[in-house]
């Protein structure tokens, strides 16, 4: 919602001074003058938000919260993103949650977010067997009660997530 009211805003700001001057000027301009200049200030707003959301949202962090992955993509209905793809999405991890278990040696446990723009944020419970080079990553919602983290694991190899293998058994 906000979106579209400062992208409205921008284009009144960049349109009324060209209309001002030229009424002041008694300059008759051309029709498709104002329209084009505001479709391409929209535009040009549009871009700017979808190439700049994870810079702010990163830069919003604590700085307990380390960015781990940045996913980029290409859309056609956007095509300078195939010269200049843009983030989609994003993993970050939070530092402050890493531990270990003694009934689990060598076994790692993390928090982690995945952000997508527009999206809900996807809060993980990371598991990471730095002997093995094994991750697994259960959404913390879908943890259910009573259960052990380690009975609903799925383990993936390090070729899925060398990242968080990287990140978690710094060597």
């Amino acid at each position: 919602m906000w979106n579209i009211i400062t992208a409205i805003c921008v284009a009144f700001v960049v349109c009324a001074p060209v209309w001002a001057i030229a009424r002041y000027l008694k300059v008759p301009l051309p029709k498709f003058l104002l329209p084009m200049l505001a479709g391409a200030t929209l535009l040009s707003y549009n871009a700017y938000m979808r190439y700049t959301w994870s810079d702010r949202t990163v830069d919003g962090f604590p700085e307990e919260v380390v960015l781990l992955k940045e996913y980029r993509s290409s859309i056609l209905f956007e095509p300078w993103t195939y010269l200049f793809p843009r983030i989609s999405h994003f993993i970050a991890a939070d530092t402050t949650q890493t531990r270990t278990n003694p009934d689990f040696p060598g076994l790692i446990m993390g928090a982690a977010v995945m952000m997508q723009e527009h999206q809900s944020t996807i809060n993980m419970t990371v598991l990471v067997n730095c002997g093995k080079s094994l991750v697994s990553l259960v959404p913390t919602k879908q943890i259910p009660d009573g259960k052990s983290l380690m009975d609903i694991a799925e383990w993936s190899g390090a070729e899925q997530f060398p990242y968080l293998i990287d990140f978690y058994c710094k060597k």
